[in-house]
């Protein structure tokens, strides 16, 4: 009895683990099915060999590979973006998978006696999560010992101080400027996210140093459609690569703190280059009596101009304040100007030598042709109004009227003015209406634009009416306006902040300061100052604001850009930080802050 039992036991149990056996090969046999759960892989790739070994010296000049093996298969990511030779070849080396390695060849002879380094940046990752490897660089020479100095940088939007990522840095042994222009660097670094550089492998000799957006991947600057910055001295290396320095770990780009504040041997500034070649551009006939040209350099230089067609005493020209663009109107009374206009321009031009030649041109200007709307639109408006209304736009930003006042701006330039016909009336909460004493001033860029500036302070709960009578003003085809009027009050909510500001140290430089958005690239307020100063920007909503300030060094109220040929740099800006370190104003509801500035401080 014990016997059959014992075997039945056994039995089972043999049964049981037969059909465990099964289930196993047949769950191994299934090679399509995925698995099912796991730990996630979160581990980067692990480089195993790499051949031949990095810091080799005699390194063939040409047909040898680099090879790379990790412990797992991986995949390369924008290889042609992440990884940077320097110095760099006129084409760009092959870099591909093959298995569990990465296979470096170059398409070109590798040059004498130079020291080469390979960064591959962020472009190895692993093939199942996406796992980074950490920034690897691989070092050797073609000579017979590798150079060994290290140098840092920064760079920056010269405008808005934002660092920025992916800017090609290059050192040049040639110093002349046809090199920056015509040669490969002599060493070059990507920046990376934080705009922070680490450039390897140089030499104890003096480099000219330029940075360049580097749009077409070249690794050559091109002024036409790239930015720059450029440092204005010659620069020497001095900073031996050690194992273990500060320059050469790696930092984690999502660690802020960490990543800002890494050290630098110097900061770049990068900026759109004024042009430097002059020529017509473009030009353009915009309607009967207003022209347009364009040129491709700030201040142009001309000797004389006219119209075959038209009288010289019958022309008004106007150059912006950059003295790019200019404006050309014929006046006259309603006769009609003929459709074709020969324009002849005579003015200093570059020539093939780069040398800038007095020339003359001549230019068609044709009368530009509408379009059945525009002149169906033109025949309604006529039927409802007489023939030669002069149009007035006005417009007045309650906030800002205190100190932009109200602007009026018309589609030709003003021939005659009655100030009289010009009224500015003030309405109490209960009514009361009174005459309010005004300045009108002519933009002395625009000759179509004037701004109406209350003399007086305006009061909160006050309407503010700024009235033009019919026939105020007259432009230069004698058309004049038909009556019109505008109405503003002074914004009033207990949810407006204010910012004040003192602003010392100026030693009758000229600063522009501008209250402007976090993200650096919207102007709220702006005020020139050639002294001393106390600035109050009213009426904010609540939010988050910068201040930033400008050395504006010719005085004309913009920020200048700057010209490599010339060393001359864009103008300097800044922003004001505030004690606690941070150059944001977090301003909230209702809020007054006052903050004192002193230019020289921040200009250091």
């Amino acid at each position: 009895m014990l016997m059959n039992q014992f075997r039945q036991t056994y039995t089972l149990i043999i049964i049981l683990i037969s059909i465990g056996l099964i289930n196993l090969f047949q769950s191994c046999a299934n090679t399509t099915a995925p698995p099912s759960g796991g730990v996630k892989d979160t581990l980067a790739p692990v480089l195993v060999k790499v051949t031949p070994d990095s810091n080799r010296v005699f390194f063939p000049l040409k047909g040898e590979k680099i090879e790379l093996k990790f412990n797992e298969f991986i995949v390369l990511k924008e290889a042609e973006k992440n990884i940077v030779v320097s110095p760099p070849q006129a084409r760009r080396v092959e870099a591909k998978v093959r298995g569990k390695s990465v296979i470096v060849q170059f398409r070109d002879s590798l040059n004498h006696n130079t020291t080469y380094s390979v960064s591959f940046n962020n472009s190895i990752v692993d093939n199942n999560e996406g796992n980074a490897f950490y920034p690897y660089r691989y070092v050797f020479s073609t000579g017979d010992s590798i150079d060994s100095l290290i140098s840092t940088a920064d760079i920056v939007d010269a405008a808005t101080l934002l660092p920025l990522p992916g800017i090609t840095l290059a050192f040049y042994e040639n110093h002349s400027d046809s090199s920056l222009y015509n040669q490969l660097p002599s060493a070059i670094s990507k920046s990376d996210k934080w705009g922070h550089f680490v450039i390897t492998n140089l030499k104890p000799v003096p480099y000219r140093v330029i940075a360049f957006s580097d749009e077409n991947g070249n690794n050559i600057y091109n002024p036409e459609n790239e930015k720059l910055a450029f440092l204005d001295t010659l620069f020497t290396p001095s900073k031996i690569m050690k194992r273990g320095m500060a320059e050469l770990a790696y930092v984690d780009p999502k660690d802020t703190t960490a990543s800002l504040a890494r050290k630098s041997d110097f900061r770049l500034y990068l900026f759109r280059e004024e042009a430097s070649r002059q020529f017509v551009k473009e030009y353009e006939r915009l309607s009967e009596r207003e022209c347009y040209i364009k040129f491709n350099a700030h201040n142009a230089v001309i000797d004389s101009l006219g119209f075959n067609e038209i009288d010289s005493n019958q022309i008004i020209k106007k150059f912006n304040i950059t003295r790019d663009s200019l404006t050309i109107w014929i006046k006259g009374d309603t006769k009609r100007v003929p459709d074709t206009l020969n324009f002849s321009i005579k003015y200093l031009k570059t020539d093939s030598l780069e040398n800038l030649v007095m020339t003359r041109e001549n230019f068609r200007f044709l009368i530009p042709r509408k379009s059945r709307q525009q002149e169906q639109r033109e025949k309604e408006r006529k039927k409802d109004s007489r023939p030669n209304i002069l149009e007035i736009k006005l417009d007045a930003n309650p906030a800002l009227v205190e100190k932009e006042g109200f602007k009026l701006e018309f589609p030709a330039p003003i021939e005659s003015i009655l100030i009289d016909s010009i009224k500015l009336i003030s309405l109490t909460p209960k009514g009361q209406e009174a005459s309010e004493k005004f300045k009108l001033k002519a933009d002395t860029l625009e000759l179509r634009r004037y701004t109406v500036l209350p003399e007086n302070r305006l009061q909160q709960g006050y309407d503010y009416i700024l009235s033009v009578d019919s026939r105020a003003f007259t432009d230069i085809s004698g058309n004049y306006n038909d009556s019109t009027a505008i109405k503003i009050m002074l914004p009033k909510s207990d949810k407006l902040g204010r910012i004040d500001l003192e602003i010392k140290g100026s030693d009758g430089g000229s600063y522009v300061v501008e209250l402007i958005n976090q993200a650096r690239d919207k102007v709220f307020r702006s005020y020139r100052i050639t002294s001393d100063a106390i600035l109050d920007f009213p009426y904010l909503e609540p939010g988050k604001y910068s201040i930033r300030v400008f050395k504006d060094t010719n005085g004309n109220g913009i920020l200048d850009s700057g010209l490599l040929k010339e060393r001359r740099q864009p103008e300097m800006v800044r922003l004001y930080k505030l004690p606690s370190g941070t150059e944001i104003f977090d301003l909230k509801e209702g809020m007054e802050l006052s903050q004192g500035i002193d230019l020289k401080e921040i200009f250091r």
